[in-house]
Order: C-alpha cells, then sequence, then structure tokens
C-alpha cells in the first residue's frame, strides 16, 4: 500500500509555457520559462541557443542573488536574426526520500519576422 501511496506523489517535472510568442526583428524581447513538479539542480541544467548570435539569452530570474532558481527562467534580448531561433533547455530535479528526481527537456522554437 505504501508503494502505491508514495507513487502517487512522485510528478514527472512539466516544462511551462507550451510556447513562447513571436518575435520581432530589432525590438526587446521578453518571455518566462517555468519548470514545475520539483527542484531544478543548477549543475545539471544546461541550454543551447541556435543560431549562437541571435541576440537572446536564457538566465535564471533572480541570477546574481544568492538564492539562484532554476525553476523561473527569462529569456531576453533583442533579435539580431530573422528566421527561427531555437532553444533547447534540459535539466533534472531533486529526488525526496520517496521519489527519484527527475529528467525534464524542452524545445521553443520563436519565429522572428522582420
Amino acid at each position: 500500500m505504501t508503494t502505491v501511496l508514495t507513487g502517487c506523489l512522485c510528478y514527472k517535472p512539466e516544462v511551462r509555457p507550451k510556447t513562447l510568442p513571436n518575435a520581432s526583428l530589432g525590438n526587446p524581447y521578453y518571455a518566462k520559462i517555468e519548470v514545475f513538479g520539483g527542484v531544478a539542480i543548477d549543475r545539471h541544467f544546461f541550454y543551447h541557443i541556435k543560431p549562437e548570435k541571435s541576440g537572446l539569452e536564457l538566465s535564471p530570474t533572480d541570477f546574481g542573488t544568492e538564492y539562484v532558481s532554476y525553476n523561473d527562467l527569462e529569456v531576453k534580448g533583442t533579435p539580431k536574426v530573422a528566421g527561427t531561433i531555437t532553444i533547447k533547455l534540459f535539466g533534472t530535479t531533486y529526488g525526496t526520500n520517496t521519489c527519484p528526481g527527475k529528467d525534464f527537456k524542452k524545445v521553443y522554437n520563436i519565429k522572428v519576422e522582420e
């Protein structure tokens, strides 16, 4: 019975929103991303933005403070390229006494219009 009950409390992490808004070339861009269902581990969090010199960056919303959370992220900058900017992020959450840590990943495609 204990296994059945504790299994119900183990959540798979979810990255939201489902999609990010489109952008306009040369105009400031801002969007929030949140990871739900566990605490993201900073040293197990990775991301990649293509093209590399797109003008957009991804960072925790409280970067530079004592308690940085990789559950609350922001995409910001000014797009320098037209077309599609792809953001791939992946990481792992901490485990608990009854649930192991879980991996999460998400790919966002931001269409940049001229």
